[in-house]
């Protein structure tokens, strides 16, 4: 891995801290008094949004189920979801429609059901996951239900399963460290009687929302918004992807998901390319991708969307709640240059996008105007994405826990490619559009991508119309 205290890299980081640091200066959040409509986030529409347009299932949840073996203390348990459900106000808040828009309102405090569902003793896996899939599309009405529900399934006294669905509207991925954290601390606390040692809460996330709207409203707003369409002037209208079928002749939001593995020494010799040029790790896999994308397509210039945590104000690090917002990021291939020097352009875009990243997509959408294609989103349809939060998963005292999530099966995105490190290596997440795309293709983009990588991490001065980057299937 590249060492963090090179010229190069330290140069990169003070230069994007102190575009990050001015930006808070500028924007630091004062809580002050609430009006009586408090409006929702920009976040917080757009997944109204989604949500609302499928009136079947929810399509903007996610279930993690957390297996507990051993003595737990059932009664502490429920009193740690209260407290945490005290500890963040979204947890509690339900949204809906206002005169002038989507507003949200904040449920008063009072004790969280956590209700207990015994198996028969001969219950399976096949039973606790068909349990926690009906939780995963159940629709809500979030203009009178939590966003969060707790379920406990029973098969033994010392055997039980924590079944927790999450809306969107409520948390993002980053929220997913600070609840594991916050359970884990208070449940501690209940059982042992000692302090939770939790940091104090400055801001809600309301406050944040209110202070968003101020931010990103009139002279501000335009401000970010004239950036963008400077920097997506003429940008292409799609990202070319190897189809099985014609877009627009499936219009169902179907999805696959394909789980494949990057040996991490992969990825640690990709950063050490990036640190050669003052690049993040980010950077590097966004344009080692851009570069799989291009030498399968011969598409140049791709718009690739970038989600990122919204969280530059200090006071947010410790909320729950929806931060995240999608950049577009434009990535200009040219065959006669080296990755390095694709990279180096990469580093220097992606610096200004992110300062300016806290512009809402939506209205960056509406703003642009881009060309509408049949069956496809406006602007961005791939996305790709690095885990680097390096959040645990949650602690129960004194018992044995095994964590994994569920991901909805639908998905308006032609493909999302998630990344994060498990143990020495990556684990990737390939979600896909099933009605465009065949898991077989998907895969192939995976091997395709590994080989990129490689290779650009070999020859990262040679012009990349030199090296065979679609080699056959790749090793994993």
């Amino acid at each position: 891995m590249g060492d963090a205290r090179t010229p190069a890299v330290s140069a990169a980081r003070i230069d994007f801290e102190r575009k990050l640091l001015a930006r808070a200066a500028r924007g630091r959040q004062v809580v002050a008094p609430r009006p009586d409509v408090i409006p929702a986030s920009f976040a917080q529409e757009r997944m109204w949004l989604s949500d609302w347009l499928d009136p079947e299932a929810s399509t903007e949840s996610t279930v993690f189920v957390i297996g507990l073996r051993g003595d737990l203390d059932v009664a502490a348990l429920r009193g740690a979801v209260t407290d945490l459900t005290r500890r963040h106000e979204v947890l509690r808040t339900v949204v809906e429609p206002g005169a002038g828009g989507l507003v949200q309102r904040v449920l008063p405090p009072t004790d969280v059901p956590v209700p207990a569902v015994d198996l028969p003793a001969d219950a399976d896996a096949e039973a606790i996951e068909t349990f926690a899939r009906a939780e995963l599309v159940r629709k809500l009405d979030l203009a009178t239900e939590p966003p969060v529900s707790w379920s406990l399934l029973r098969r033994a006294e010392d055997e039980h399963h924590l079944v927790l669905r999450v809306h969107h509207i409520a948390a993002d991925g980053w929220s997913e460290g600070v609840l594991n954290r916050d359970l884990s601390l208070l449940y501690r606390a209940r059982v042992t009687g000692e302090p939770a040692g939790l940091p104090e809460l400055t801001i809600q996330y309301a406050d944040f929302s209110i202070g968003q709207r101020e931010r990103q409203s009139g002279a501000g707003l335009e401000r970010g918004l004239s950036y963008w369409r400077r920097r997506l002037a003429g940008a292409p209208t799609t990202v070319p992807l190897p189809f099985d079928r014609v877009p627009g002749e499936d219009d169902s939001l179907r999805s696959g998901t394909c789980f494949a593995r990057i040996p991490g020494t992969v990825v640690e010799d990709l950063e050490t390319v990036s640190a050669s040029v003052g690049a993040s790790g980010y950077m590097a896999l966004l344009t080692a991708f851009a570069v799989m994308l291009w030498r399968g397509s011969g598409q140049h210039d791709l718009v690739i969307g970038s989600p990122v945590a919204g969280r530059e104000l200090p006071e947010t690090e410790q909320l729950v709640g929806v931060f995240t917002n999608t950049l577009p990021m434009r990535v200009l291939v040219r065959p006669e240059e080296s990755f390095q020097e694709v990279l180096r352009r990469v580093r220097e875009n992606a610096l200004d996008d992110f300062a300016h990243g806290e512009v809402p997509f939506q209205r960056l959408v509406d703003a642009i105007r881009p060309a509408r294609v049949a069956g496809r989103l406006p602007l961005v349809q791939v996305i790709l994405q690095l885990d680097n939060t390096g959040f645990a998963e949650p602690e129960f005292h004194g018992v044995e826990v095994s964590y994994r999530q569920l991901f909805a099966e639908k998905s308006a995105l032609d493909l999302t490619v998630s990344l994060g490190r498990r143990g020495p290596d990556y684990g990737t997440v390939w979600k896909y559009r099933s009605g465009l795309l065949e898991e077989t293709t998907v895969r192939l983009l995976h091997d395709r991508f590994l080989t990129v990588m490689r290779q650009v991490a070999e020859r990262p001065d040679a012009r990349l119309d030199t090296l065979g980057l679609v080699a056959g299937r790749a090793e994993t």
